[in-house]
């Protein structure tokens, strides 16, 4: 009979492994699996909701669209498949057969409404695309989980047989748009029906159907260097997770995508290796969240890196990729597995048609946002930037929280909630809801990339309608140090925030005697590398009335969860151009900082920072366009 992942006599020896593996997952598959077979509740945000005997797949007392979609995913169906593996009870099997079966008698496709209606991507119920799609691929492994036992019977199969079929003809009849990740969904739902099912008549039009969509999805999604096109690193994660699922699927079958596919797809894994940490989370600009390292497991598996593995999260490879596959790559990481964390992999690095740079060296990495906004799930943050150092992030973007509609929201997608220049209070782009942006909406351009200098410069026009201009430029100092001289042109006057989010909860600031400009020392400390004290020295240099302070703000490394930060910001109002020169050194142990090297003098009417170590010099100041 068909399979893709394992046949059926495998099952119970694929069990056998997985239980070894993982003793921990599989205990706690087989506890929700029990749950599942007491009763019919699911778990929503911490809020367990019954859904009636049998189950009524459309109840839904939250108001939230959310809830009847994800549950008509059928997500839960890989604990009841892991427990009747590892277990061979038929009860885990039965209480399977009965949720599918329950669905199909009550779900009937939309027959009668018009395609436009079925293609729409927010439409609600159970046969959104996006839904049959996850809700298909979900099935296909509940296939694998299942065939063979005594509940999944002949006469049982062919009622679950002809809802695949129908789940397949409706995806392959109603195609959506491909411009979001979403129809990635859709299709590996199809793709994994008609790879598994290879011998029935349909097959070989779906699989070719589903293959096409997928190359268009992956070169309209994804810009040419390899970032998808929302320029959000989780999003990111999904659709790559995605894409390169669909690439092993092939692979099964001793098929492949095209060679611009392929291109593409090793683009996204660069991408999100760069987008990592120091301390191995992700950098959570835009929609994002820093609770977790990218999930580069199936990558990890696709291109055979075990230096790419992420233990906690590799038991989801499993039922892919079998045993075999799996235990060669935990062996060959356990070589790794020592290593301290660096992430210096390609710095400096540049992906120039999305806009993320990065700079730095093995103890040192900054990454520079030079992006455009990306959409809803954008954030109002250009030419901001996350600073880690000695394994841990200093500085840093402050995530999401929620996605819900309330001034929090509003908040962490805001200017001010970033590592930039706020003008006037006001945000770079107008901010309308939670996934919507007013006009105009902020234009970054790049200035200068000169990686051999570690040296990047761009500005953005957002508050071009207030008469601003910000200009960013930042240097990598072989010492040690980050320079980042910011310059706002302007008409009238304007106040000015030069806002920088810190990790460092214990900040003392000094007012530095200058006669021409205001110059500021601050010292920040609080957290350890090791045993030792991880900190930040700083040198504010701004126009005369400049002042410095410390206050209070929040990250959000969990959804709606807030960890404090504090925020050293330079303030300034103005009728004249704006200007703020900041020096950042991170140490370990004992700052070694020396004010007296760093002097601000103008020349041709602008600042100029000059630093001056004995024989050595360096000057540092806008640098003209390329």
């Amino acid at each position: 009979m068909d399979h893709l992942f394992f046949k059926a006599e495998d099952r119970s020896e694929w069990g056998t492994s997985y239980r070894r593996l993982f003793p921990q997952k599989t205990e706690e598959a087989i506890a929700e699996a029990d749950r599942w077979c007491q009763g019919s509740s699911f778990l929503w945000k911490g809020r367990e909701i019954d859904m009636g005997d049998p189950i009524d797949w459309l109840h839904n007392p939250t108001g939230d669209k959310e809830f009847t979609w994800g549950i008509n995913r059928f997500k839960h169906l890989r604990a009841l498949g892991i427990a009747y593996a590892c277990t061979g009870e038929e009860k885990y099997a039965a209480k399977a057969l009965e949720h599918i079966l329950g669905w199909i008698e009550t779900q009937p496709y939309p027959r009668e409404l018009p395609a436009q209606e079925i293609v729409y991507f927010q439409r609600p119920g159970p046969w959104r695309l996006l839904e049959t799609g996850l809700r298909l691929r979900q099935w296909v492994y509940a296939y694998h989980f299942f065939h063979g036992s005594d509940s999944w019977n002949e006469a049982e199969e062919r009622r679950f047989f002809a809802s695949v079929k129908e789940h397949a003809w409706f995806l392959s009849t109603y195609p959506a748009s491909i411009e979001i990740n979403h129809s990635i969904m859709h299709m590996i739902g199809l793709l994994s029906a008609s790879l598994t099912f290879g011998s029935w008549d349909e097959s070989a039009a779906w699989r070719a159907f589903a293959i096409e969509r997928l190359e268009s999805c992956i070169r309209v999604q994804v810009l040419q260097d390899g970032v998808h096109t929302e320029l959000t690193p989780h999003y990111h994660m999904v659709s790559l997770e995605l894409f390169i699922d669909c690439a092993d699927m092939l692979r099964k079958r001793g098929l492949t995508f095209s060679e611009e596919y392929e291109r593409i797809l090793a683009g996204m894994v660069r991408f999100s290796r760069c987008m990592t940490r120091q301390d191995g989370s992700m950098a959570p600009f835009a929609d994002s969240y820093a609770s977790h390292p990218p999930d580069v497991n199936a990558a990890a598996l696709y291109y055979g890196r075990p230096d790419w593995i992420l233990h906690e999260q590799i038991h989801e490879q499993f039922w892919t990729v079998g045993p075999e596959r799996l235990t060669t790559l935990i062996e060959g990481a356990e070589h790794n597995q020592d290593m301290p964390i660096a992430n210096d992999e390609g710095l400096p690095f540049a992906f120039p048609e999305a806009g993320y740079y990065g700079l730095g060296d093995a103890q040192h990495k900054l990454i520079f946002d030079a992006a455009a906004l990306g959409g809803p799930h954008g954030h109002a943050d250009a030419l901001s930037f996350e600073l880690c150092a000695y394994g841990e992030a200093l500085f840093v973007d402050p995530g999401t929280y929620t996605y819900v509609e309330n001034p929090w929201r509003r908040y962490f997608k805001s200017t001010s909630a970033h590592n930039t220049v706020l003008v006037d209070g006001q945000d770079q782009t107008p901010y309308l809801r939670t996934q919507r942006w007013g006009t105009p909406e902020a234009q970054v351009t790049l200035t200068n990339w000169e990686p051999e200098r570690q040296l990047i410069c761009a500005e953005h026009n957002g508050y071009e309608a207030r008469g601003v201009t910000h200009c960013r430029a930042v240097w990598f100092l072989p010492s040690g140090e980050w320079v980042i001289y910011d310059r706002l042109t302007s008409t009238g006057a304007h106040t000015y925030q030069h806002r920088l989010h810190s990790r460092l909860l214990e900040w003392k600031i000094e007012k530095l005697a200058e006669q021409q400009h205001a110059a500021f020392y601050a010292k920040g400390a609080g957290l350890l590398t090791g045993q030792q004290p991880l900190g930040c020295e700083m040198l504010v240099f701004g126009p005369k009335t400049m002042e410095l302070d410390v206050e209070d703000s929040w990250e959000s490394v969990h959804p709606m969860t807030m960890a404090a930060l504090k925020v050293v910001q330079g303030l300034l109002t103005t009728a004249e151009d704006g200007w703020f020169i900041t020096v950042l050194k991170p140490f370990v142990g004992e700052g070694e900082l020396r004010p007296a090297e760093w002097q601000v003098h103008a020349e041709h009417g602008q600042p100029v920072l000059s630093w001056i170590r004995g024989r050595e010099a360096a000057y540092f100041h806008l640098p003209a366009q390329q």
